[in-house]
């Protein structure tokens, strides 16, 4: 079963600062928001049904695209991945 939206974003906010944060945003109070504009793209990918892959390789291009971090692995990101996945899995 999926979360509503609106919790559905604060939770994949909160993964992303606590297990993602390549920018480790996660220890300064005033960078909470960090990582928002992925909140929404992110949204409708899981809503979409994407797998583990995909979700994997949407972070790992923003790493290397948005982030400037293109030699960072994409095995530390499976954890990041399922997390995300399993708020819309029943």
């Amino acid at each position: 079963m999926c979360l509503p939206t609106d919790e559905l974003r604060s939770c994949i906010r909160e993964i992303l600062l606590h297990d993602w944060d390549p920018h480790d945003a996660s220890h300064v109070p005033e960078a909470s928001g960090t990582y928002d504009t992925y909140i929404d793209p992110l949204c409708s990918l899981l809503q979409s049904g994407a797998d583990e892959d995909a979700i994997v390789e949407w972070l790992h291009d923003r790493e290397k695209e948005s982030m400037c971090f293109p030699s960072l692995g994409t095995q530390r990101l499976r954890r990041t991945a399922r997390k995300l996945k399993a708020l819309v899995e029943s």
